[in-house]
């Protein structure tokens, strides 16, 4: 959940400083705004969604959870940094089956990240929520 928040709350923090500079043009909103009272400030704003899509970095790889299920890209390059996506309702992890080589837990309708492992190899991983989500992550 840390990781999530830390990871969501720049992005959120950044968006809503961009809606609140692009609300005025030029100097006359303000001195309409004190002539009125500023009450018409927030109906001027633009609605917004905490389900907004979020920006990847160029050649950023994504594990996709939707309908329970996990999607994966393919494989990946041993310790490549990972975004996952739930698309679903429900919180899910990606939890590797042994060890600690990875485990992130996601929100409904956010996002995460983690680095897969260093070393080449076939890791079998699952939703610590729900037992019957699995997939295999391979690092080649």
């Amino acid at each position: 959940m840390k990781r999530v928040l830390t990871l969501v709350l720049p992005i959120l923090l950044s968006a809503f400083a961009l809606v609140a500079c692009g609300s005025g043009s030029d100097d006359s909103s303000a001195s309409s705004e004190s002539e009125h009272g500023g009450d018409h400030m927030m109906t001027d704003m633009p609605s917004m969604s905490m389900s907004m899509p979020m920006s990847m970095p160029a050649g950023a790889r994504e594990i996709v959870i939707s309908d329970f299920k996990y999607t994966l890209p393919g494989t990946f390059a041993p310790g490549e940094q990972v975004t996952v996506r739930n698309d679903d309702t429900a919180e899910h992890t990606v939890t590797a089956d042994t060890g600690d080589l990875f485990d992130v837990e996601v929100e409904p309708g956010a996002t995460a990240t983690f680095t897969v492992p260093g070393q080449p190899g076939t890791f079998a991983f699952h939703c610590t929520y729900h037992p019957n989500m699995v997939g295999t992550l391979e690092v080649r």
